[in-house]
């Protein structure tokens, strides 16, 4: 159950990912593997998804690597354009917000 947990909040950037990893039970330090691990292929992968996908709109495309890949994608998406940037990094961060506010509640509901 503790690679589980830790492996559960992997989308989101290392700090947050490892904040709801203590707090769910999950082993901190291999989750902030987890997360990089998680960045590094969301980032790679998400240009070849958008060579195959007809995603055109920059904020789909900005959303994308924001929330796939995190810090790591909104470098990337940065490099496409400034929206596409501003975009991942907002992204990004609802994700986190979000992830830190329901993961713990969701992992309760889902222990019983």
């Amino acid at each position: 159950p503790e690679l589980r947990l830790s492996l559960a909040p992997r989308s989101v950037t290392t700090p947050f990912a490892m904040d709801v990893s203590g707090r769910i039970g999950g082993i901190p330090g291999l989750t902030a593997v987890f997360v990089i691990i998680t960045g590094v292929c969301g980032s790679l992968c998400g240009q070849v998804l958008l060579k195959l996908l007809p995603v055109r709109s920059a904020m789909a495309r900005g959303a994308l690597f924001g929330m796939g890949a995190h810090g790591m994608g909104v470098a990337k998406a940065r490099e496409l354009g400034e929206s596409e940037g501003a975009i991942a990094g907002l992204v990004m961060v609802m994700a986190g917000v979000l992830n830190v506010a329901v993961a713990p509640l969701l992992v309760m509901l889902l222990q019983r």
